[in-house]
């Protein structure tokens, strides 16, 4: 699939980074947004009527490895990893994890829960890990 597109250009949007951003609409009311360096919009007068011409097309990228996996939760079921999310979420910070929160296997909820802990940037280290 390709295309060709001509849009007006409605604006220039520059900040305060290298990137500038061109707003476009063609005759249909359809948009555009593209981002291009700043150096290549610099100098450009939008009174003067200015036109953004695009040439596309979708092409399918044969896949070249397998999405790689998490190595240190690839055995931890869904269900042990959302109840190890809701053990982190629920557990006081300074005391030990909640009277009553059940796990089916403590290995791998303390994995689950520590694996999750990295994510969100939580020291667990000397917090009791349910081993």
């Amino acid at each position: 699939m390709s295309g060709s597109i001509s849009a007006q250009v409605r604006r220039i949007l520059k900040g305060h980074s290298d990137r500038a951003l061109i707003h476009a609409v063609d005759d249909a009311g359809l948009e555009y947004k593209i981002e291009v360096p700043l150096e290549a919009v610099r100098g450009i007068d939008l009174a003067a009527s200015q036109v953004l011409v695009l040439s596309w097309s979708l092409q399918a990228v044969p896949r070249t490895t397998e999405p790689r996996q998490p190595s240190s939760q690839s055995n931890d079921t869904p269900s042990a990893v959302d109840r190890a999310f809701m053990e982190l979420m629920t557990r006081p910070r300074s005391s030990t994890p909640l009277a009553g929160t059940a796990t089916a296997d403590p290995n791998t909820s303390a994995r689950a829960s520590q694996g999750l802990a990295e994510l969100f940037g939580v020291n667990m280290s000397h917090e009791s890990q349910g081993t």
